[in-house]
């Protein structure tokens, strides 16, 4: 018998965890696949139910140009 122990998911993955609100892309996928990344919506999504922190955001906040729920987080950004 093997036991399987769940690892903690990272902020990243908890964003992508969740159906983003903008595009409806299902969890685990991301929105974009070239260059792979996440619209911000679904980080504000994540944010606003308790699984991202304030610090986490305020990161991927300083890796836009611009600030706007459509705007694309990159894979890399993170």
């Amino acid at each position: 018998m093997t036991t399987t122990i769940a690892q903690p998911l990272t902020a990243a993955q908890s964003a992508r965890a969740r159906r983003c609100p903008l595009c409806g892309k299902r969890p685990n996928r991301p929105c974009q696949r070239k260059p792979s990344g996440d619209h911000l919506a679904r980080y504000l999504d994540a944010y606003t139910a308790g699984k991202l922190t304030r610090a986490y955001m305020a990161m991927v906040l300083g890796e836009l140009v611009v600030i706007h729920h459509g705007a694309m987080v990159r894979d890399g950004a993170r």
